[in-house]
């Protein structure tokens, strides 16, 4: 889900940092609220494009082909499109920091040999314990993600959280790139976490 991170990094300054919000335009506002009624879409495109497909995905999966085929050229596209590359290597280095916390605090539900699609409850459950974390482990990273918010990027991220190709063709193309490669990253080993 290459965009959507995107989003989520905007999403993440404005949700942690009152005090900025004042000094960042009403574009930024409209961000949160184009982002608050996606989850449910989300949710139904991952069961579908995913869980649906026989997939069966894992926090391990992470490191071994979501990280580099989708968080990195994220990070590279939203680094560009805002002309702010020198960046790039503290938002990895935020996103490496957030995947170990994810790992650690939601990675245990799986336990016994499961995947986040073993059934709804571990699904739900995942995401929940997902958005709780990254939310925690990314405010450390608030220096690096407040200069992002401005009311010019904003507008620019609005337009394109707007659009329907993005939750309805590049998400759903994104998850199918995975799905048809989660076979092969290899079996689950809670151990591994």
């Amino acid at each position: 889900m290459r965009p959507s991170h995107n989003a989520f990094v905007l999403l993440l300054v404005l949700l942690v940092s009152p005090v900025c919000v004042s000094a960042i335009g009403a574009s930024c506002f409209k961000v949160v609220s184009a982002l608050v009624g996606r989850p449910t879409h989300l949710f139904n495109k991952f069961q579908s494009e995913i869980c649906d497909q026989g997939c069966k995905p894992t926090v391990p999966h992470w490191d071994l082909w979501t990280r580099n085929n989708t968080f990195v050229p994220a990070v590279r596209s939203l680094m560009q499109r805002m002309n702010v590359p020198h960046k790039e290597e503290a938002l990895l280095k935020m996103g490496d920091d957030v995947a170990v916390t994810i790992k650690q605090n939601c990675g245990p539900m799986l336990g016994g040999g499961r995947h986040i699609c073993s059934d709804p409850e571990i699904l739900a459950g995942f995401g929940n314990c997902f958005k709780r974390n990254f939310l925690k482990a990314s405010i450390k990273h608030l220096p690096v993600l407040i200069p992002m918010a401005s009311d010019a990027s904003c507008k620019e991220q609005l337009k394109f959280l707007e659009s329907d190709k993005l939750w309805d063709e590049t998400i759903p193309n994104n998850m199918r790139e995975y799905a048809a490669v989660c076979d092969q990253l290899g079996p689950f080993d809670h151990d591994e976490l």
